[in-house]
């Protein structure tokens, strides 16, 4: 497939996603589950989160610490948002404003996150600190997680074109020397990997959409140790916490047709499960899986809180904003969601990032930086080349953020 088709057809796919008119509870709270799972699978090297970029022969995607969550992003402690992972900004403002912004914004230094993933030529690499590993047949690689025997890593085929399920999808693991072991095989609705770095937990799904779920836990130094738990049709795996897995999925309401989602953990040793009443969305915090950042639906708006999981207590409202997804920094104190960051100890709320115009797909370089890519089109309707911006959230200054290998300028990108 051609870069410009590639362009085409992911640009068509995205407005397609934003153009369908969501119906009550069933597509916000349900199906806006599913679109973060496949927004991690088509997050390239993310989360949380995630993004191909391209310069010359080369596509970098960004892998920041865990904490994603974007209509995606990604699963507790995820290399990646992540999910696929896609932020809750505003569509963009006509005459491609942002855009017009991205490109008048100053050159700053390049990206160079590790691990990362990367796609060059054909291939689709994981780079280390220490490896460049190539992953066989591979179009996207996502949710890259550290372990105690390595780095588990998320990827879609390289056939898959973001319809339905993949049945080439798979589940690797790097091991420290750079060897790749296949944990699995086939179609998923998310990965986790367990405090201890030990053992990790893939939600198996079938073929048709309408397939159960079969969640599964396993050792991640003797793969044959597995044990499994059926759940209903589009669960999803969210993270893996001190009280269990942390899942969500689809609920039918009694006498009616009508689906509405909740959110649960499930204890694997015991078997147990505990609702999380009035939460739509979570994700376990990076710093701390005995803690979850929850969203909890007022009228319009969703509102973000800190949960903790034993016990189950809900902390204060920290922010409240009219999209649902965000991603956490590495250090567990910031959260960017909407347009800004929120400071997760305080509530306080940072700066307008972007002139307010948009933050798609962010992804924290670091504890104050995060990075967003920004797409759009001329006056013609032709498809600009991605830009890379970086934003320091404490300031609100932004500038271009030119992707490795690119000669100093990030105006050869791609999504």
């Amino acid at each position: 497939m051609s870069d410009e088709l590639t362009r085409l057809l992911s640009e068509t796919l995205h407005s397609r996603v934003d153009d369908v008119e969501s119906m009550p509870n069933l597509t916000a709270n349900v199906l806006r589950k599913g679109r973060s799972a496949r927004n991690r699978r088509l997050a390239l090297g993310w989360g949380a989160a995630g993004v191909v970029a391209v310069a010359a022969v080369v596509a970098v995607a960004l892998v920041v610490p865990g904490g994603q969550r974007l209509p995606a992003p990604a699963p507790a402690n995820s290399g990646m948002p992540s999910s696929p992972a896609t932020s809750p900004a505003a569509k963009a403002p006509p005459e491609d404003a942002l855009m017009t912004y991205a490109g008048k914004l100053p050159m700053g230094p390049p990206i160079g996150l590790i691990p990362r993933a990367e796609k060059r030529g054909n291939a689709v690499v994981v780079v280390t600190a220490d490896h460049v590993v190539t992953l066989p047949h591979a179009g996207v690689a996502y949710d890259l997680t550290p372990s105690s025997e390595g780095l588990v890593v998320s990827a879609t085929s390289e056939w898959f074109t973001g319809g339905d399920t993949d049945p080439d999808q798979a589940l690797y693991l790097i091991r420290p020397s750079g060897s790749l072991t296949t944990l699995h095989h086939g179609p998923f609705h998310g990965a986790a990997v367990d405090p201890t770095g030990k053992k990790y937990a893939i939600a198996e799904i079938g073929e048709r959409l309408d397939s159960p779920v079969n969640v599964v836990t396993a050792s991640l130094s003797d793969p044959g140790k597995t044990r499994s738990h059926s759940e209903a049709f589009a669960t999803n795996l969210l993270g893996w916490t001190t009280a269990g897995l942390l899942l969500s999925g689809p609920r039918r309401v009694v006498g009616s047709a009508e689906l509405t989602s909740r959110t649960w953990l499930w204890e694997p040793a015991a078997r147990s499960e505990t609702e999380i009443p009035g939460v739509v969305d979570a994700s376990v915090m990076p710093t701390d899986p005995g803690r979850l950042l929850v969203a909890g639906q007022v009228g319009p708006n969703y509102c973000l809180h800190l949960f903790t999981v034993r016990g189950g207590q809900m902390g204060p409202v920290l922010t409240c904003g009219s999209g649902n997804g965000w991603v956490v920094s590495p250090d567990g104190r910031r959260a960017a969601f909407g347009s800004t960051a929120v400071d997760l100890a305080t509530g306080s709320v940072g700066p307008e990032l972007m002139n307010g115009l948009g933050l798609y797909f962010p992804h924290w370089e670091d504890s104050t930086h995060v990075l967003s890519p920004v797409r759009g089109s001329d006056p013609q309707g032709q498809l600009r080349p991605t830009i890379w911006v970086r934003c320091d959230v404490t300031s609100g200054a932004c500038e271009q953020a030119p992707i490795p290998a690119s000669n100093g300028t990030s105006a050869v990108i791609d999504w």
